[in-house]
């Protein structure tokens, strides 16, 4: 079935390349084409990203202008990458890299024919005009499924080998077209509900994070509306909206036999809740910047982060509310996760870096380097068994880390924008994944470094943010 276009060429550059590129859409425009232009395109008052959006929902052709400002630019690979989410085939759309300076091609560019545009600009822009006005849109190699692991994996794949799995019947059978991998009797996972909603307010609040009772029964979740709330996870309803936070609520935890739960936000605050009642029973405040972590600890005590110029780990006494060791982080803590016993933290920050922390002792141990430096990883989690740690990043790829020896044992890729949540199953065989912009969550079979299922959300404005399983497994 063929498709009607709005636009016959979508122009994708870096600002700096805008003089250059400017020349080439007005001479495409000259030559009768139909061109989306960003400075044409967006007026003032539009929603950028809307209108990108459109555009590229709109045009046949995808033509990406190559440089190394482009290829540094994460605006330039969100258009790159959406367009090919949304055609992986390239069936009735064309993408076409136009090489406008040397640069260092990555393996996702690599695959297509690009046009050369360095030394003979007439020829090259002859081609270019030649392939946005073909009427026969070629099928060119589609985009595998980027699922990859290291060589590495092969060795660790014994010393982390996961218990067999079970899981529970899925309510209702979904049919095989709708995300199961192929030859699978059933998929791995279905929906189940969707709980809503967070706000009354016109305007989307993000729902930053959400943790999973002990039992398995109710859900809490805290957004940008400044109040965390408690779902009953067998009828979907909201339980009770827990009010007393002065800024947006970052990060949750629940204590170990659910007596308590614990949340952290911009008001430097972290905060404790009676689940029961929904009545707050203490605020914990000499932060002095937003809380931007929290995780239980044995013994009826928790570790929180901070971000900003206070940049530490706090380790407190729930009972009393009192701070019993304040550590110096050495840099933003964007999220912290705490294996089982208490012993081994680990945070993450926006220099690409995953740290390594020895609680016993509280010394910072290592650094796990492997997401590139100039990326924020947003997505981390560690085993109960505190041996085995996966972080997510803008770079979007996850990292499975062996916390023993301290090194990347493996990297898990297939999402085509920033992973923005990570989630280890209780018995240490699942990871997933939740893709911030692709609009996907992955379940992989992490010692095989196989993605088993992708499962797509069908509503733009439900963005994956947050991942929890429930502890049991039989639910995420």
């Amino acid at each position: 079935m063929s498709i009607a276009f709005s636009f016959d060429v979508f122009l994708s550059h870096n600002s700096r390349d805008k003089p250059r590129v400017r020349q080439l859409a007005e001479r495409l425009r000259d030559a009768g084409l139909r061109v989306w232009f960003d400075e044409w395109a967006i007026r003032s008052g539009d929603i950028i990203a809307l209108k990108v959006d459109e555009g590229l929902e709109q045009s046949r052709v995808l033509l990406l202008c190559l440089s190394p400002h482009a290829l540094g630019s994460g605006w330039v690979a969100l258009e790159r990458s959406t367009a090919i989410h949304r055609d992986p085939s390239n069936a009735g759309r064309r993408f076409i890299p136009l090489l406008l300076a040397d640069c260092d091609l990555p393996a996702t560019l690599r695959r297509y024919k690009y046009v050369d545009c360095r030394v003979d600009a007439e020829a090259a822009f002859a081609e270019v005009l030649a392939g946005c006005q073909s009427e026969v849109m070629e099928i060119q190699a589609p985009v595998p499924e980027l699922v990859a692991r290291s060589a590495e994996a092969k060795q660790f794949t014994e010393k982390f080998k996961a218990p067999k799995r079970t899981r529970a019947k899925p309510a209702e059978p979904k049919a095989e077209s709708e995300g199961e991998r192929p030859n699978a009797p059933e998929p791995l996972a279905v929906l189940e509900r969707k709980l809503k909603k967070h706000t009354e307010q016109a305007r989307l609040e993000w729902i930053n994070s959400a943790a999973v009772s002990p039992d398995g029964t109710w859900v809490v979740s805290g957004s940008e509306e400044k109040t965390v709330k408690i779902w009953d996870l067998n009828t979907g309803e909201c339980r009770s909206t827990l009010q007393g936070h002065e800024g947006q609520v970052n990060s949750f935890a629940i204590t170990a036999d659910g007596r308590w739960i614990l949340s952290g936000s911009d008001n430097q605050t972290a905060r404790v809740w009676d689940p029961l009642d929904g009545h707050e029973i203490k605020a914990l405040t000499d932060h002095r910047w937003h809380v931007t972590a929290v995780a239980r600890l044995p013994g009826g005590r928790l570790i929180s982060g901070t971000a900003g110029d206070d940049s530490t780990l706090r380790i407190w006494d729930l009972e009393t509310g009192r701070c019993l060791q304040e550590l110096a982080a050495g840099q933003t803590v964007m999220g912290a996760c705490v294996c089982e016993d208490g012993t081994r933290a680990v945070i993450r920050g926006h220099n690409g870096k995953v740290a390594l922390w020895d609680l016993s002792i509280g010394k910072h141990v290592a650094d796990l380097q492997g997401h590139k430096t100039d990326e924020v990883v947003w997505a981390l989690d560690i085993a109960r068994d505190g041996q085995l740690a996966v972080s997510g990043s803008d770079d979007m790829t996850i990292k499975v880390w062996d916390l023993d020896a301290k090194t990347c044992l493996g990297t898990l890729e297939g999402h085509q924008e920033r992973v923005s949540s990570v989630a280890i199953s209780p018995d240490a065989s699942l990871i997933a994944s939740a893709g911030f912009t692709d609009l996907t969550v992955r379940l992989w079979d992490w010692p095989s470094g196989v993605c088993l299922q992708v499962l797509e959300v069908d509503d733009y404005t439900v963005t994956p943010t947050s991942l929890a399983f429930s502890p049991d497994g039989s639910r995420l």
